[in-house]
C-alpha cells in the first residue's frame, strides 16, 4: 500500500512586492506553481492514502486567490486520483478561537474524500484500506504528552500524522509559537508504527526507518538562505515493503546565497569588480532570489560602491539583497536597500508601505503606533 507525505504547502505566502502581469505577487504564485506540480506528480504516482502534515496555508486568513486555486487545483486533481487526503493543521492556519472556524475546512466541505483534523488529537480510519491514521495537529500539542500514542491493533497499518519539532532538531526560527512539547522518539512510541509523518521542519529529513519529515514544497521559511541547496518535494512510502522515495521538484525558485567575500584591504573599485564578478556568475538572474555578503567592510567603502549597479542588480532579480559585516564587528550583519541618502525613519516608513497585516486590523492606527514606538526607542 503506497502513501504519499506532503507537508508545509504555505500557499498564500507573499514576500518582495513583485507582481505578475496578473497581479499576482511572485512568489505567491511560485509556491502555487509548486503546488500544482505536486498534484500532477502525485496523479502519476496514483497512491492509496495522501497525508499532508500541516501549513497548508501561510496564514489563518488566506487572500482569495490562494484559496480559490487551492480548491481549483484540488477538484481538477479529483478527476484524476480519487485517494483519500487526510489533513492535520499546522500553526500557521491554526485557529485560536473556538468561534473562528479553521479554513482547512473549506476544502474539506468542498473536494470530495478529504478529511481535516483540527484542534483535537482524533483518529480517522479507512477501513477499506485496513489503516488506522491518528492525527496530532498542532493546537494538540500541549496535550499530546498526557494522551496514550499507541497504533490501533485492529487494523493492519497505524500511522502516525503530526506536526511540531522533533527535539533533535535545532530550528529556533520555526519555534516561535508558544509550543508546548517537543517530539521524540519515547512520547510518540515511535518504533510501534508503521509510518510516523511530520509537518513543521522544511528541510526532507529521515528520522528513522519509518519517520520522515517531508520538508516544505518550496522555499518559505523566515530563513530561506539556510533552504537554498535544499530539495523540495514530498516522500513516497510503502507500508507493506518500508520502501521510501523523496520527489524533488522542478518548479521552486532558485534561491543563490553566494559565498562571503572578505573584502578587507580592498579598494571600493576593487569591491565592485569583486561583486559584478559573483553576479555575472548567475546564469538567470532574472529568475533568482539572492544574497550577497560584503566581510570586514568599512564605512568609507560602503559610501563609495557602485549604487547604480547595484540597483540594476535588484531591478532585474527576483530579489537582490546585499548584507554588510563591518570590520572589528561581532555578527553585526544589515541588509543594504541599495538606495543612497535616506535615514532610518525612511527605510521605516518603506518597510510599513510594504508589510502586510491580518484581515480587519486599521493599517493606519497600526503605522502610528509603529512609528511612535520608533520615535521613542531613538529618543531613549
Amino acid at each position: 500500500m503506497k502513501l504519499v507525505h506532503l507537508a508545509d504547502l504555505h500557499i498564500g505566502y507573499r514576500a518582495y512586492n513583485k507582481l505578475t502581469s496578473k497581479g499576482l505577487n511572485v512568489r505567491e504564485r511560485d509556491v502555487i506553481k509548486a503546488f500544482k506540480e505536486s498534484l500532477d506528480r502525485i496523479v502519476e504516482i496514483n497512491p492509496d492514502l495522501i497525508l499532508i502534515a500541516g501549513d497548508v496555508f501561510h496564514r489563518p486568513r488566506p487572500g482569495n486567490t490562494s484559496i480559490y486555486l487551492t480548491i481549483k487545483f484540488l477538484l481538477e486533481f479529483r478527476t484524476k486520483c480519487n485517494a483519500p487526503i487526510v489533513i492535520i493543521s499546522g500553526n500557521h492556519e491554526a485557529s485560536k478561537s473556538l468561534e473562528n472556524e479553521n479554513i482547512l475546512r473549506v476544502i474539506e466541505t468542498t473536494v470530495p474524500n478529504v478529511k481535516v483534523i483540527d484542534r483535537q488529537i482524533e483518529q480517522y480510519v479507512i477501513e477499506p484500506l485496513r489503516v488506522s491514521i491518528l492525527g496530532v495537529p498542532y493546537n494538540a500539542l500541549c496535550d499530546f504528552e498526557k494522551t496514550s500514542l499507541v497504533p490501533d491493533n485492529n487494523y493492519r497499518y497505524n500511522v502516525l500524522l503530526i506536526h511540531g519539532s522533533y527535539e533533535s532538531i535545532k530550528c529556533p526560527e520555526l519555534d516561535t509559537h508558544g509550543q508546548a512539547s517537543l517530539i521524540n522518539a519515547e512520547n510518540i512510541g515511535q518504533s510501534k508504527w508503521d509510518y510516523v509523518a511530520l509537518g513543521h521542519y522544511h528541510k526532507y529529513t529521515k528520522l528513522a526507518e519509518n519517520t520522515y519529515y517531508a520538508g516544505a514544497i518550496e522555499r518559505t521559511s523566515s530563513n530561506i538562505w539556510q533552504e537554498a541547496l535544499d530539495p523540495k518535494g514530498f516522500i513516497e512510502y510503502n507500508l507493506e515493503t518500508g520502501e521510501e522515495r523523496f520527489h524533488q521538484l522542478e518548479t521552486p525558485r532558485k534561491v543563490v546565497d553566494i559565498k562571503k567575500i572578505d573584502v578587507n584591504n580592498l579598494t571600493s573599485e576593487e569591491i565592485n569588480l569583486r561583486i559584478e564578478e559573483e553576479i555575472s556568475r548567475i546564469n538567470d538572474i532574472e529568475d533568482s532570489i539572492i544574497r550577497l555578503t560584503l566581510e570586514n567592510i568599512d564605512n568609507n567603502a560602503i559610501r563609495n560602491l557602485d549604487y547604480s549597479k547595484l540597483r540594476s542588480f535588484r531591478k532585474k532579480a527576483i530579489h537582490f539583497r546585499l548584507n554588510f559585516i563591518k570590520k572589528d564587528s561581532v555578527s553585526d550583519e544589515r541588509e543594504n536597500t541599495l538606495q543612497e541618502g535616506k535615514d532610518i525613519f525612511q527605510y521605516f516608513e518603506e518597510d510599513l508601505k510594504a508589510f502586510e497585516l491580518a484581515a480587519g486590523l486599521d493599517k493606519k492606527r497600526f503605522n502610528d503606533l509603529a512609528k511612535n514606538y520608533l520615535y521613542a526607542s531613538i529618543q531613549v
